[in-house]
């Protein structure tokens, strides 16, 4: 099977380039957050992943797609007083997830 490398998001980061290490106060007295580079990503906010032909060949296809045609999927969540959602707009073409973009 063939495969090729991509960049995608890091997870450790995500995609921030950046991890808080420790909290620091300045000359002033006035506290702040010390970052230093993702060690998994090494400050580049991505990271490699392999894919199949056939994963690339969709992925190309959604770069291309102009997305003109999208609808919501997902819904609004109830649980024991928390409110959240997982509502993602989506292509209706080239099922890509929009919510990246």
């Amino acid at each position: 099977m063939i495969k090729v490398q991509i960049l995608i998001q890091c997870k450790h980061c995500n995609g921030e380039a950046y991890v808080p290490i420790e909290e620091s106060e300045d000359c002033q007295g006035h506290k702040y957050t010390r970052y230093i580079p993702c060690p998994i990503c090494e400050g580049s906010g991505n990271e490699p992943k392999w894919i199949d032909l056939d994963a690339f060949a969709k992925l190309l296809h959604q770069a291309e797609c102009p997305h003109k045609h999208t609808s919501y999927q997902g819904g609004m969540h109830f649980n024991a007083g928390d409110v959240w959602d997982d509502i993602k707009e989506v292509c209706n073409d080239c099922d890509a997830s929009l919510d990246n973009h």
